[in-house]
């Protein structure tokens, strides 16, 4: 005998399945693209102008090392040294002590240099000359940037 009851013929409802985060829609593949060509452009910038920084930074902590008067040519050498980096062509390389003098003191005019021919070869430079010398490369090494360095 068949059955007639209509209850026993009907199957269980099914709720549809519920829409989940994975996959994720087209849109936000693209967004996601997106936001990582720009970390790795942004992550390039910034590698690059720290990368550009570099020589100076090491100056700078090259300068702490430099505390006795007799390292008054090492003092010249790494001023020279930093030119070099940023402006590898620059006619004051090359150029006598007097037209290097100029030069820093055109870097920054307000702080006086001493007389760097009698400190560079001068047997027993004085404290006080190699103060100045020191103070100046202290403050023009805190002054530049890069990009100044870059123009000259």
């Amino acid at each position: 005998m068949a059955n007639t009851e209509p209850q026993l013929a009907l199957a269980d409802i099914q709720e549809p399945m519920l829409n989940t985060f994975w996959p994720p829609a087209p849109g936000w593949w693209l967004l996601a693209l997106l936001l990582i060509v720009l970390l790795a452009y942004g992550f390039r910038f910034f590698w690059r102008k720290w990368q550009k920084a570099l020589p100076l930074r090491q100056a700078k902590a090259e300068l702490r090392l430099i505390k006795e008067p007799h390292q008054s040519a090492e003092l010249n050498e790494l001023l020279k040294r930093l030119v070099h980096c940023y402006s590898p062509r620059h006619p004051v390389l090359s150029a006598p002590v007097k037209q290097w003098q100029d030069f820093l003191q055109q870097q920054l005019p307000q702080q006086p240099i001493p007389d760097l021919q009698k400190l560079l070869y001068q047997q027993q430079s004085e404290q006080t000359d190699f103060s100045g010398y020191l103070q100046f490369a202290a403050k023009w090494l805190n002054k530049v940037s890069v990009k100044q360095l870059e123009q000259l």
